[in-house]
């Protein structure tokens, strides 16, 4: 009985010696009201800040790591060292540690978006202490790469279009040519029959801009020009000359359209 009763006691004692170590905890933890002790009320972590606005930055740095190993939520203190290790201590890869371990604590905070650009600014100041800074080399060559071919792509377009309008002029300039010729050989053709009569020629036709055989006549609307006619019925402005030369009976001049005045299309 008496060993039964020996075995109960001690049994009694170390419960309470381990209640008495949870309690304590409780209260360390705790501040007077109750409530549990904010970061940010931390006596290490008030003296790191003190130390920072001292300009005491790696003095600071062991204030917030001794906040870290005791506190598992101890955000506010992994943004400080992050800091401190990117700024002062030039150290990016522990700067990225305590960074990202804001984030995993407090993912949606009020500096979450800012963290994240620090990981970057980190990341690349690594980057840039590797053998012929690859990171920053590759970078310049992608975008210098993509704006190249950009350019290629405009040149080339410019290339098709320069020739194209280049075409388009050495056919008008054919063209213009050829009804000179058309028109000097009539006219010496009358002055040697001694006839004085308009000279109606047909002007060679553009192989490129085939007439519409089905256009047989055009009635002028308000704001027509002949070369704007000619572009309507031809597709090019250039054979405005064919519709006036055809229509030389009604029109005194290549100014005299009329609205409503109905035109004879070759």
């Amino acid at each position: 009985m008496d060993l039964g009763r020996k075995v109960k006691s001690l049994r009694a004692v170390v419960l309470l010696a381990v209640l008495s170590g949870i309690l304590l905890g409780m209260l360390t933890a705790c501040t007077p009201s109750g409530t549990v002790t904010k970061e940010t009320d931390e006596r290490a972590y008030r003296r790191g800040k003190s130390l920072l606005r001292e300009g005491r930055k790696e003095e600071a740095l062991q204030a917030f790591l001794s906040v870290i190993n005791a506190r598992p939520d101890a955000t506010e203190s992994h943004l400080e060292a992050g800091l401190i290790y990117l700024n002062t201590i030039k150290d990016p890869l522990a700067a990225i540690y305590h960074f990202r371990n804001y984030l995993a604590l407090n993912p949606e905070g009020e500096y979450a978006d800012f963290v994240k650009e620090l990981i970057l600014t980190a990341q690349k100041d690594f980057a840039q202490t590797l053998p012929g800074e690859p990171f920053g080399n590759a970078v310049e060559q992608v975008n210098l790469m993509e704006k190249v071919k950009s350019l290629q792509g405009e040149n080339d377009t410019l290339k098709e279009r320069i020739a194209e309008l280049k075409q388009e002029l050495v056919d008008s300039e054919s063209l213009i040519q050829r009804y000179k010729a058309a028109v000097d050989q009539q006219r010496a053709l009358a002055a040697q029959q001694g006839e004085v009569a308009p000279i109606i020629i047909q002007a060679p036709q553009n192989r490129n801009n085939p007439a519409n055989p089905q256009v047989q006549s055009y009635t002028v609307q308000s704001g027509d020009t002949l070369s704007k006619i000619s572009t309507r019925v031809y597709g090019v402005s250039n054979r405005w000359a064919e519709i006036f030369e055809a229509n030389r009976d009604q029109l005194p001049s290549p100014n005299a359209l009329k609205v409503g005045q109905v035109l004879r299309i070759p």
